[in-house]
C-alpha cells in the first residue's frame, strides 16, 4: 500500500514528516483507486488553503473524506452532542482496555456519511 501511495504522490510536494508507511497502515482495505483519490484530495485541499506543500492536516482531512464521506452538519443541541460524545468515548475506552486492539487515532463528533461521530483506529 505504501508503494501505491508513493506512485500517486509522485510529483506532489509533501511536507517533511509525512510518512506514507503510516498512511498505508491507516488505509487498510482501500483500493488503489481510493489511495489515488486520497492523495489527489490532499493536493486539492492544500491548493485551496494556499499551501505550497501537502501537510498532515490535508492528508488527515482527505483520509476522513475518502474513507467516511463528506462532513455533514454537527448536532444542533447539546443533548445530542453529549450523547454522541459518550458513544464515541465508549468506543475509545473499550478499545483501549482490550489487550490486542488497535490504538485510537482520532475521535470526532463531526458527522460523515451516515455516522454521527467516528472513532478512528490505526
Amino acid at each position: 500500500r505504501s508503494l501505491i501511495l508513493g506512485v500517486h504522490a509522485r510529483g506532489k510536494k509533501l511536507a517533511e514528516g509525512i510518512s506514507l508507511d503510516d498512511l498505508a497502515k491507516r488505509t487498510a482495505g482501500l483500493s488503489g483507486a481510493d489511495l489515488k483519490n486520497l492523495v489527489n484530495e490532499a493536493a486539492i485541499l492544500a491548493a485551496r488553503r494556499g499551501l505550497a506543500e501537502i501537510t498532515d492536516d490535508e492528508v488527515n482531512d482527505a483520509a476522513d473524506r475518502v474513507i467516511a464521506g463528506l462532513a455533514g452538519r454537527a448536532a444542533a443541541d447539546s443533548a445530542s452532542k453529549r450523547l454522541i460524545a459518550y458513544h464515541e468515548a465508549g468506543h475509545a475506552l473499550v478499545s483501549t482496555l482490550l489487550p490486542d486492539h488497535d490504538p485510537v487515532n482520532k475521535v470526532t463528533l463531526i458527522p460523515r456519511g451516515e455516522a454521527r461521530g467516528l472513532t478512528w483506529f490505526t
